[in-house]
């Protein structure tokens, strides 16, 4: 009874995932998320997307990250109730191996983000293509305050923009793989102690 119950919650949680998910792909496409559809989809999602909106962490220049945080803490309600159909029972550790997947999920996103974008503006930058599109305005807008803060302790005279973007590049991918070896091993250690 009780294991039904919860399998129904999961397959609950699992399908309100799947209608927050077609409401972030319908908010970049402003006909469909004022179309009827849209509406509704906007009635059920945004009081849950909206309460992941107010944390400042989420937001980086122009970009809205909360809906990476919001998915994911779904998927870690639906992992919870996952291992406890699959246990019978939910543990501290199961949780924190939860908690700490997310957190990983949602800085892998943001570091992979910004070296996919760093590469694309380098490659512009070599090439030398026309200034004056809005779509590099834009990733400009939305890179410069990332470049300054990599490299922040780099005196500014001492480096050309270009430079600047290379040792942003460099910078993330060393914490990437830094992180993805803290988180990893951390993840492990849980997983130890959990089978013990």
């Amino acid at each position: 009874m009780l294991r039904s119950l919860l399998y129904t919650v999961s397959q609950i949680i699992s399908l309100y995932s799947f209608l927050c998910l077609i409401r972030i792909v319908l908010s970049w496409i402003p006909s469909a998320a004022n179309s009827s559809f849209g509406q509704i989809l906007s009635s059920l999602c945004d009081p849950y997307l909206n309460w992941f909106r107010r944390f400042p962490f989420t937001r980086i220049g122009m970009i809205d990250f909360s809906p990476i945080l919001a998915l994911g803490v779904l998927s870690v309600g639906s992992d919870m109730i996952a291992r406890i159909i699959r246990t019978g029972h939910l543990s501290l550790w199961g949780i924190l191996i939860s908690l700490l997947m997310i957190i990983w999920s949602f800085l892998s996103f943001i570091f992979n983000l910004l070296i996919i974008f760093l590469i694309v503006r380098l490659l512009y930058d070599l090439f030398g293509a026309s200034n004056n599109s809005p779509f590099w305005y834009s990733l400009d807008r939305f890179l410069n305050p990332a470049i300054a803060k990599i490299t922040s302790f780099i005196p500014a005279r001492a480096m050309s923009y270009r430079t600047r973007i290379i040792a942003s590049i460099l910078i993330l991918l060393l914490l990437r793989i830094a992180f993805g070896f803290f988180f990893g091993s951390l993840s492990t250690q849980f997983q130890r102690i959990i089978l013990i």
